[in-house]
């Protein structure tokens, strides 16, 4: 397929890209970094024309990247604005980059409701760069309704590189304590390997209407068991099924049974089974 590929050149649009095209993929790319703009909204569509699919990364992707409202401007009517590209070029599908902060329980907002959180979990972010990938997720799902393109909104955690799996360690060995302060992230990861793999799968699986999916490892990065971690650290949050943590005491505290059972993906990348 011809794709557009947003925010190819970022540190996820990367290998995002790289890896479609080792599948065979001719990928287009639109990215800030050679002056594209997502608020241009003839850009975009310019682009697009041709294109079977898009893979949507560009975003300001936390927080710190920008104001409130320049976030809210890229995120959401940037989304929007890439929604109507893919429209206007008869594109039959459209994977949306979300993320695991719609839920509001990244970076010390709050605990979640139950463990593991799953793709059900109650979206309750209230900073602008969680909320942005709330709107841009319902935006994707009313686009999908009205057009019947099929829209998938992935929602990776912690998204690392090779690299990251070594200096975690050593950060951890050079201060303990930064395992769980300044706040927890649930010991939550995914390999970006991996979460090209996973719009690779997006891209080809039979898809109809609109899907939202958790990408996350198998296996959580910490120094102790699950079960132990939530003990300590979340001693108020139940966990839905714990024998499986006391069958597999590493298990993920983040469920992504949607994106196994809708999309046929699951993680390779183990912090059990890390370099060195």
């Amino acid at each position: 397929m011809r794709i557009l590929v947003t925010g190819h050149r970022g540190n996820v649009g990367v290998p995002v890209a790289s890896h479609l095209e080792r599948l065979g993929h001719e990928v287009v790319g639109f990215d800030r970094a050679d002056g594209a703009d997502l608020l241009d909204l003839s850009e975009v569509r310019r682009v697009a024309a041709g294109c079977a699919a898009i893979v949507h990364l560009g975003a300001l992707a936390h927080d710190t990247a920008g104001s409130p409202e320049e976030i809210m401007a890229v995120n959401v009517l940037g989304t929007w604005h890439v929604l109507l590209a893919a429209e206007a070029a008869g594109a039959a599908r459209m994977i949306h980059f979300s993320s695991a902060q719609v839920f509001g329980i990244a970076e010390g907002e709050r605990l979640p409701d139950y463990f593991p959180v799953d793709d059900a979990h109650p979206r309750r972010a209230v900073r602008a760069y969680g909320l942005s990938k709330c709107l841009a997720e319902d935006l994707c799902a009313g686009f999908t309704a009205r057009t019947g393109i099929a829209s998938v909104s992935l929602r990776p955690v912690w998204i690392w590189d090779s690299g990251q799996y070594q200096r975690i360690e050593a950060q951890w060995r050079a201060e303990p304590r930064s395992e769980w302060e300044p706040f927890w992230e649930y010991g939550a990861f995914v390999d970006v390997r991996d979460v090209a793999g996973a719009v690779g799968q997006a891209l080809t699986v039979p898809l109809a209407g609109h899907h939202r999916a958790l990408l996350c490892a198998a296996d959580i990065a910490a120094t102790l068991p699950s079960l132990h971690l939530v003990a300590r650290l979340a001693p108020g949050v139940p966990v839905t099924d714990p024998a499986a943590y006391r069958a597999d005491p590493w298990r993920a505290l983040v469920d992504c049974s949607v994106a196994e059972t809708t999309l046929g993906w699951r993680p390779s990348y183990r912090w059990s089974n890390r370099p060195g």
